[in-house]
């Protein structure tokens, strides 16, 4: 006659239960390993790189009246950005975009934190290029725009089949995730945003030269308000100064630099139907130029 293992005392159930789950946990413990964010750690080698340039900087000594800057208008891209080249045009700072490299080195205000963006390649905007569906498909260059006097560059983030990181990649798993590399809430990228990029370095390299300039204004548009500021593409700086008042776009200035790349729906938000993953929110930083000596 086959015999069943029958326990009669619940108290010894329980105890089992209780000692196989402070089992689980002692073995957890031991062999759990934290995800780590890799793109706070720059190697000495390629912070040396832009060390050993030829540095250019914005030389006026007088910061501009910035009120007419944030005078709001509703263009959209396509309309506005129409222009006749010159010699200095599509050119910040000593570095040219017209369909060349740049590679970037911020360094932040918490902890020394260091982010590499390697080499992408900057084209100027065209009505041509968004028609083609050439940049939302190919994701080999990113796209510079003029507006109201600054530039703005609409980098690719993310992480792409085939091509693994997008040139915008660590910065935007650095704003995203804590140094763990779990994911940071809504109210947590803010206050990391203020913290720590708020005042950050940034070095923007191309061939010998180098921009050296400083993050002033910086903002994470979520899931929800996406759709909106997609439409202020020729007025970006007034209507983020307006709509996000604490983010420091009310302190930018001409010349100024804008980074505008995607990222990811975090924690407690509603995911906005229209868009993929990768392309939930927007990430907005403003930087000026170090007036040089």
């Amino acid at each position: 006659m086959k015999k069943h293992f029958v326990i009669k005392s619940p108290n010894k159930l329980i105890a089992l239960l209780v000692g196989s789950l402070g089992l689980g946990l002692f073995l957890l413990a031991v062999f759990w390993k934290e995800p780590q964010n890799p793109n706070i750690n720059v190697s000495t080698e390629t912070q040396q790189i832009f060390k050993v340039t030829t540095t250019v900087g914005y030389d006026s000594t007088q910061i501009p009246n910035t009120a007419h800057f944030l005078t709001t208008t509703t263009q959209t891209l396509p309309e506005a950005s129409i222009h006749t080249p010159t010699p200095v045009w599509m050119t910040y700072d000593g570095i040219d975009f017209r369909d060349k490299e740049v590679e970037v080195l911020l360094t932040m205000q918490c902890n020394q934190d260091t982010v590499y963006m390697a080499p992408f390649r900057i084209v100027p905007y065209s009505p041509e290029i968004l028609a083609s569906r050439e940049f939302l498909e190919n994701m080999d260059f990113s796209i510079a725009w003029e507006h109201l006097g600054f530039y703005g560059l609409w980098i690719h983030s993310g992480l792409a089949y085939g091509i693994g990181e997008l040139p915008a990649y660590p910065l935007q798993t650095y704003l995203e995730k804590d140094a763990r590399g779990f994911f940071r809430s809504p109210s947590t990228v803010n206050e990391h945003l203020q913290n720590c990029v708020i005042n950050a370095e940034m070095h923007l390299l191309q061939g010998n030269t180098i921009s050296v300039g400083k993050v002033v204004a910086a903002v994470r548009v979520p899931p929800s308000e996406v759709d909106e500021v997609s439409r202020h593409a020729m007025d970006l700086v007034p209507y983020l100064a307006e709509t996000y008042p604490d983010s420091g776009f009310d302190q930018m200035y001409p010349p100024g630099l804008l980074f505008y790349f995607c990222g990811q729906q975090l924690t407690g938000e509603m995911a906005n139907p229209n868009y993929s993953k990768w392309t939930q929110a927007r990430f907005i930083i403003g930087f000026i130029p170090v007036t040089s000596d």
